[in-house]
C-alpha cells in the first residue's frame, strides 16, 4: 500500500491489486468517512522535485488524474496547514457518486 496526502484527500493506493480510492479529508470527516469505490489504475507517478503526482488510468495513457501532496507546513497548493471543507462540500461530496 501506498499513501498519499492531497489537500483534501487521501489517496490509497493497493499496488499489488493496481487499484486506488480516496478518502475525503478535512475538519467535518471526523465524524463520518467518506470514501470512493477502489478503481483500477495503471500507472502512479510521484515527482519528488513537485511534489505532484499522477494517477495513469489506463495503459495507453491517455485517462490521467493529476493532484499535489499536501505539506503540513504553509502548503502552497490550499494555502494552510490543513484542509477544510464547508458542511455543505461535505453533504454534496457525499450525495455524489464514487468516482
Amino acid at each position: 500500500m501506498i499513501t498519499l496526502d492531497s489537500c483534501h484527500s487521501r489517496w490509497e493506493f493497493d499496488t499489488e491489486r493496481r487499484r486506488f480510492r480516496r478518502v475525503l479529508r478535512g475538519p467535518e470527516m471526523e465524524l463520518r468517512t467518506v470514501t470512493t469505490e477502489w478503481r483500477p489504475y495503471h500507472e502512479l507517478q510521484v515527482d519528488e522535485g513537485s511534489d505532484s503526482f499522477v494517477v495513469v488510468l489506463n495503459e495507453a495513457g491517455t485517462r490521467m488524474l493529476r493532484s499535489w501532496r499536501h505539506l503540513d507546513a504553509g502548503c502552497p497548493n490550499c494555502g494552510s496547514a490543513t484542509g477544510e471543507l464547508t458542511a455543505e462540500e461535505v453533504a454534496s461530496a457525499a450525495a455524489r457518486p464514487a468516482i
